[in-house]
């Protein structure tokens, strides 16, 4: 009772010495916000408070103490939910035996959760609960009930901890009087990795803990002090360490608004700096826009009357003006009352941006007889859907006297037939093959394995693409090693199962210099809201073969759908034109939906590279300027023991536009996913252009999603 008795006492002194509260924030210097704890979620130090960082922010950082070091990327998604992926360097216990990974520690791999149950208000606190090192090893495993207030200057957070968190034994577990179950806490699996529901707020007795901050608004600094119920020093995380005190002290500064530092003094005897990068991608672009639409000075009267009388000088002119906004013309036509006109771009991620900056430099070349805009934008050489545009609204929007709404609710849209552009009378010229080519530095690597934490390859990636008519490309990716530390690999594999992933080490070693994929793919649109693909070919790293896909998009429906199947073998480790012997069929079944709020699910079922049968579901958030976070699991028919370490294939991925970091339009993404294992089971083909990636994104809802860009 005597650390219920100190936490009361710590949390009564807080009160009383609180500051009144003031709304002059903007005025002072740095902006203060919760910050990580120690391993990545918001939180104190060593314990989570009920903190969420803003909608759609993500950071990545690290901490440095003896013995846990920790990396972590943690993210929010949704305001109410905050994720944290981590690797936990435990620095006083080995890997493995020396002859296996020599001096290496070990690392612990971790996924973190903390969702809020209630928002802060007048009176009462905000609260969370949370979930630490969940479907892990569960050496770190524990669950918390947290909440949190603020008084004055003063955050203020009182919570229960269990497992890990709750090492302090001085509270019964109050969920034992509902189950008895919950008295006995169960060790997770030997192989880790799966969701062992049936340990979480279980134990016999668990832990009252507590802490504040104090936001030093004048000097940009946040004093904070925690009592800490890990108690490490009884090893239920691994060999005791020395605890001189229960309670840790640490203060946290943002640099700028993206870089913070920290410093702690934990146990009564250990200091800890950390650092991490916050960016809020989800909200705007980090680098304000300087990219407005191109002037076009209307044409004169005699201007407008000489396009009557010859047409090519308005389809020469229109090429011109949109080729300065980087879009390129593929039909037009002019009549007495309309204009159509099919564009291809790579420079915008909105169409509706691409359609409105056409929509402008069209009226302002057209004679005052048209009436109508119709635009048809173009993805992969097929027409995606058609936006009809009454040509006096459009510029009166431009001039900003009618609304974009307004806009929407008198514009036409709707899907066509494929292949519209065949019969328009303007076709510009297209002299096939088009080559593009690029290179430039890249890295392959394996993180986590036991002869070191990092293995990688600094390679020098040779991307050409040749274009040889409408729909059919050959891709070819070449890699030459320009500096690689693979002569450390020691850790093949001995997965009982076709090792279809595993062997990635040989892959990596044997295929320092590589032809990464050669191979040719055709894509067009049979029918209306239906695309197909045919690839041949090298199609990645590890197999090679033939196959297909087809995907259905109704236009104004969120809910789509594909089929696509291969046969494949598998390349030798050189990964120069030979193969393995072994080859099989794969294949899925996908099934699409867009919810609102930006989700979107992905269900995939079907065969995968290994012969295993199952699904996976990935789930994302995708926010209005294109960054998205996304997760993802697939459970095929192999038991926990036939996958191995990780009992079934999980990860995690996000994107960046690219565009966030310039003052202009650009299409790309700076995208990163990480498997935390590298495993034969659930493994499928790593496909370039697949339809769902091209057409998944063209539906009515992602056209009225973007509309807001119209008039930009």
């Amino acid at each position: 009772m005597s650390a219920i008795k100190n936490t009361l006492i710590f949390i009564a002194c807080s009160i009383s010495s609180a500051n009144a509260f003031c709304s002059i924030y903007d005025y002072f210097p740095k902006k203060l916000e919760p910050s990580s704890s120690s391993y990545g979620i918001t939180g104190l130090i060593q314990m989570p408070n009920a903190r969420l960082m803003t909608e759609g922010s993500m950071k990545i950082g690290a901490s440095f103490s003896y013995p846990h070091e920790y990396t972590y990327i943690t993210a929010t998604p949704f305001s109410w939910l905050e994720a944290s992926y981590k690797y936990t360097e435990v620095k006083n216990l080995l890997y493995g035996p020396v002859t296996y990974s020599g001096n290496q520690t070990l690392k612990d791999k971790g996924f973190d959760l903390k969702v809020r149950i209630k928002k802060e208000g007048y009176y009462s606190p905000e609260i969370a609960v949370g979930w630490n090192d969940l479907a892990g090893t569960g050496r770190f495993s524990g669950e918390y009930l947290v909440a949190s207030k603020h008084l004055g200057y003063f955050d203020l957070t009182l919570g229960l901890g269990w497992g890990s968190l709750g090492q302090d034994n001085n509270l019964k577990n109050p969920l034992i009087s509902l189950n008895d179950e919950f008295s006995k806490r169960i060790s997770d699996s030997d192989q880790g990795g799966a969701f062992n529901y049936k340990t979480w707020f279980s134990g016999k007795e668990i832990s009252l803990y507590s802490g504040l901050e104090y936001y030093m608004w004048k000097q940009g600094l946040v004093l904070k002090l925690e009592y800490d119920t890990t108690n490490p020093d009884l090893g239920y995380s691994g060999p005791e360490v020395p605890v001189n005190s229960r309670f840790n002290f640490g203060i946290s500064r943002p640099i700028n608004n993206n870089l913070s530092i920290a410093l702690s003094f934990e146990r009564g005897h250990e200091w800890r700096f950390s650092f991490d990068l916050k960016s809020d991608y989800g909200a705007r672009s980090l680098v304000k826009k300087n990219d407005p639409p191109k002037n076009v000075v209307s044409l004169s009267k005699s201007q407008k009357q000489a396009i009557i009388e010859d047409k090519r000088i308005f389809y020469r002119s229109l090429n011109r003006s949109l080729r300065e906004e980087s879009i390129l013309i593929q039909s037009a036509e002019i009549d007495e009352d309309g204009i159509k006109v099919n564009i291809a771009q790579s420079r915008f991620r909105s169409f509706p941006r691409a359609i409105g900056r056409t929509a402008r430099i069209v009226s302002a070349l057209s004679p005052d007889s048209i009436e109508t805009i119709e635009i048809l934008p173009m993805n992969g050489d097929s027409e995606v859907y058609s936006v009809k545009i009454p040509k006096d609204y459009f510029d009166q929007v431009d001039k900003g006297k009618r609304s974009k709404k307004e806009l929407f609710l008198v514009t036409e849209i709707d899907s066509k037939a494929p292949n519209t552009y065949k019969d328009d009378d303007f076709q510009p010229r297209i002299n096939f093959p088009e080559v593009f080519f690029s290179m430039s530095p890249s890295l392959r690597h394996q993180i986590g394995g036991p002869e070191a934490f990092y293995l990688g390859q600094l390679w020098w990636k040779i991307n050409t693409k040749v274009k040889l008519q409408r729909g059919l490309t050959l891709h070819a990716v070449l890699g030459l090693d320009i500096y690689n530390t693979f002569d450390e690999f020691a850790n093949p594999s001995y997965s009982s199962i076709p090792k279809v992933r595993s062997d990635i080490q040989k892959y990596l070693s044997e295929g320092k210099n590589n032809i990464a994929k050669l191979k040719v793919d055709y894509i067009w649109s049979p029918m209306r809201d239906i695309y197909a693909r045919i690839d041949l070919g090298y199609l990645e790293e590890m197999f090679g073969g033939v196959g297909g896909e087809i995907y259905y998009r109704p236009f104004k429906s969120n809910f789509s759908s594909s089929f696509q199947i291969h046969r494949v073998k598998q390349r030798e480790f050189k990964q120069r034109l030979g193969f393995k012997d072994y080859e099989t069929t794969t294949g899925h079944l996908g099934l699409y939906y867009d919810f609102l709020g930006g989700i979107q699910a992905q269900l995939l079922l079907g065969k995968y590279l290994a012969g295993d049968k199952g699904f996976t579901l990935d789930l994302s958030r995708r926010f209005q300027n294109g960054f998205t976070l996304g997760v993802f699991a697939t459970k095929t028919d192999l038991s926990a023991e036939e996958f191995g370490e990780g009992s079934f294939d999980k990860g995690f991925y996000f994107a960046i536009p690219t565009d966030s970091f310039f003052t202009n339009y650009r299409q790309g993404d700076i995208s990163f996913g990480l498997h935390p294992l590298t495993k034969d089971g659930g493994a499928m083909l790593n496909h370039t252009n697949s339809l769902y990636a091209l057409y998944g994104d063209t539906n009515y809802s992602s056209l009225k999603r973007d509309w807001i860009s119209i008039d930009d």
